[in-house]
């Protein structure tokens, strides 16, 4: 993807903040005159909307715990002597439970039989 230029990595980076298209041009350097086009053509220029998207993606990402963070988390409550024990006790089930710790394990045999096994058998009778 295409670098974008400076007023165009301003509008962005003001659009981020503010979500306003108009207000972001302005801020970028567009002519107040002009800014309310500017901004709304901005939004529309494939490289600007990526970068944008892109960031907005990065954001999300960034806020939302990662399995690893909660597994340091529970582990950090586990071992926290200043939590009640009941807390503690929860926190070392969800990482138990996060690791498939407590599940079961079946041993299930049968014995499975074609569609023509099956009505062989029922002709058979």
């Amino acid at each position: 993807m295409e670098k974008l230029t400076f007023k165009q990595q301003r509008f962005v980076n003001e659009y981020l903040i503010n979500g306003n298209a108009t207000q972001s041009a302005i801020k970028a350097g567009y002519s107040k005159k002009s800014a309310e086009i500017q901004g709304f053509e901005n939004l529309r220029k494939p490289k600007i909307a990526y970068y944008i998207d892109e960031q907005k993606r990065k954001e999300s990402n960034s806020a939302i715990m990662s399995r690893q963070e909660r597994q340091e988390l529970w582990t950090e409550f586990t071992k926290d002597k200043n939590l009640r024990i009941s807390d503690r006790l929860r926190a070392s089930e969800l990482l138990g439970k996060s690791e498939a710790d407590f599940t079961e394990n079946l041993k299930v045999e049968a014995e499975v039989k074609t569609l023509s096994e099956y009505i062989d058998d029922l002709d058979e009778n």
